[in-house]
């Protein structure tokens, strides 16, 4: 029997819809149609940045990751979040689609902004969680919750230890070790693109019968 060319084609289409952090996202260089899902992935994130921007200056009870599975909740996406995560900035990690292009709307993530398991050490991963608000070349503005509230914050990806285009991130202390970084740029670890779940089984649901036999 012959399989139909849609049926080879559709395991590589899940893939790239669902496997998590083992793909990468593309950004085309022209505008994507409506219907696609990199218009779909541009929408939400719109979506997502403008939310967070409503908190700006104001308190937040939670953490950061606390405060933006709050803003993905307020526009309809509830994440699965992994329960072997260390952190809850590490569980938003690995519920998104890693991407190394960021768009506003997608999750910025941190090493090192504290000590978090209070070692006197270098090594706390995914210790800090914040929300591209827009991207202007190199120079991102990010949403985050710090430790006055919702407030802004500069990252520049070319340039990561210009402290005039990054914003400190991790507060300098006596006993620090030597060779410690503070800013924004210096302790970035990645970013990821929200994708909802529901994505992939309607992705599912729409391929041809044969191919689900």
């Amino acid at each position: 029997m012959r399989i139909p060319a849609a049926c080879l084609l559709a395991p590589f289409a899940l893939l790239a819809l669902g496997s998590g952090c083992a793909t990468r996202a593309v950004v085309p260089d022209r505008p994507a149609p409506l219907d696609s899902p990199a218009a779909v992935d541009s929408a939400l994130g719109g979506e997502i940045a403008k939310e967070a921007a409503r908190y700006v200056g104001g308190p937040f009870g939670g953490d950061c990751s606390g405060f933006v599975k709050h803003v993905l909740a307020e526009v309809g996406v509830v994440l699965p979040l992994p329960a072997r995560a260390r952190t809850g900035s590490e569980a938003l990690m690995l519920a998104t689609r890693p991407t190394t292009r960021p768009r506003a709307g997608d999750l910025a993530f941190f090493h090192d902004t504290y000590d978090r398991n209070r070692d006197g050490r270098v090594n706390d991963p995914y210790s800090h969680v914040a929300i591209v608000e827009s991207v202007e070349g190199a120079q991102l503005t990010l949403i985050h919750r710090g430790g006055k509230g919702i407030a802004r914050l500069r990252m520049d990806l070319s340039r990561p230890s210009d402290r005039e285009r990054n914003s400190v991130l991790r507060v300098r202390r006596r006993d620090d070790p030597p060779g410690l970084r503070y800013l924004a740029g210096e302790l970035s670890a990645g970013f990821g693109v929200v994708v909802p779940v529901e994505e992939l089984r309607v992705a599912r649901r729409s391929l041809p019968a044969l191919c689900l036999r």
